[in-house]
């Protein structure tokens, strides 16, 4: 065996040691642990890999929707939120939560918060001139894709069934078992009770929140000025400031879908103020929604989705309000992306850490020995020509 030994050891005699050599061998050292620090945490660091796949999971036909928004100059009593489809309709059976808080100009909270229904927005110029002047009471057993009323809210099965009057919902939830008068928040129904305990102010907005389950298709939310809004909680002599409001608005949340490690929220936390008095605008944010799915190293997945946006606004001039074909408030349209969006986590193999580890040791060992060696000759180089001159240095032993 001892024939084919690779690895000849030096004669200890025939060594020679430096002051060079030493120092190269301290920094060798300590870049190897650094060096061997940094591999070990890169490794322990998860790889991402993205694709871009074609959406075969259509059988989900159904998502979550969250968001959370601001108006500071729009009054709670006039603001509705209503979800309609590409023809304009009302789309129906969509299980919500909507609350409306009021707010000061400071952003703080007013009274109670009130759980609101989905309802008619106006959506075109003439639709928001006469919006207030009807009567407010809608008398109906069930909504259709043209008319919305109060909500049940979950106490039918029938999510799109009305409850027309604050006893009737109080009613429905004590034979529910519920708390009829939750402590927290009052029915849309029961709206006088909010005003009764805080009168309107002159200068007041509203942030509306919303959970809602909607089918995977193409729709618009649009939050604006209620068709058929009461209104005795609006402190103003008259309603025609309702064609000048100030829709500025902040956007504090907006998902479809829970969260997952990176997901970027495009439009969370952004201002939209574009108000030239005596006009209102319109704001319109045009979604494209891509199912996301994101895979953990340990095999869990979360089913989401991201989405991209493009903004628009206008200001809308009342004087010329029959030539204004676009709806004063804010209208997101959203649509889905065919392709999904797989984000995997990995771990790096362990070979992979062992062969770098590698690298470094003969990596650093090869360069810092090139570097002695290239020392050493300089210096013996110095040294002949020293001793030829007939200076005295002190002589180099001679190194193998």
């Amino acid at each position: 065996m001892k024939s084919i030994d690779v690895f000849g050891k030096p004669v200890q005699e025939f060594q020679v040691k430096t002051a060079i050599g030493g120092y190269l061998s301290v920094f060798s050292l300590l870049l190897i642990g650094a060096l061997f620090v940094t591999e070990f945490r890169y490794f322990l660091q998860l790889e991402t890999k993205d694709e871009l796949i074609i959406d075969q999971n259509q059988d989900r036909k159904y998502l979550n929707v969250t968001f959370d928004i601001t108006f500071a100059e729009v009054p709670c009593s006039i603001l509705y939120m209503n979800l309609v489809d590409p023809k304009k309709a009302n789309v129906m059976h969509v299980v919500h939560e909507v609350y409306k808080q009021r707010v000061t100009p400071q952003g703080k909270p007013i009274g109670r918060k009130i759980r609101d229904s989905l309802r008619d927005v106006a959506a075109t110029s003439s639709e928001l001139v006469e919006a207030g002047s009807r009567n407010t009471s809608v008398q109906t057993e069930h909504a259709t894709v043209h008319l919305r009323c109060g909500s049940c809210f979950g106490t039918h099965v029938d999510e799109d069934d009305c409850c027309n009057s604050c006893e009737e919902v109080r009613k429905n939830f004590r034979e529910k078992g519920l708390n009829p008068r939750p402590t927290d928040f009052v029915f849309e129904q029961c709206e006088e009770e909010v005003y009764a305990e805080k009168p309107p102010l002159e200068q007041e907005g509203c942030e509306i929140t919303a959970k809602m389950t909607i089918r995977k298709v193409a729709s618009t939310i649009h939050v604006g000025v209620g068709r058929l809004f009461k209104a005795q909680f609006v402190k103003t002599p008259s309603l025609d400031f309702v064609t000048h409001l100030n829709f500025a608005h902040k956007i504090h949340q907006l998902t479809f879908g829970p969260d997952f490690p990176g997901m970027v929220k495009v439009l969370d936390g952004r201002d939209a103020n574009a108000h030239v008095p005596p006009n209102t605008e319109h704001f319109q944010y045009d979604l494209h929604v891509i199912p996301t799915r994101y895979i953990e190293f340990t095999g869990e997945e979360i089913v989401s989705h991201q989405y991209s946006v493009t903004e628009y606004v206008k200001s809308i001039d009342q004087t010329q309000r029959h030539n204004e074909l676009v709806s004063a408030g804010l209208i997101a349209n959203y649509d889905f992306t065919p392709f999904e969006v797989r984000v995997t986590k990995t771990r790096k193999k362990f070979t992979h850490f062992l062969t770098e580890c590698c690298a470094i040791l003969g990596g650093i060992f090869a360069f810092t020995g090139m570097l002695d060696n290239f020392s050493y000759r300089i210096n013996k180089s110095m040294a002949r020509r020293s001793a030829s001159t007939g200076t005295e240095l002190t002589p180099v032993p001679p190194r193998s």
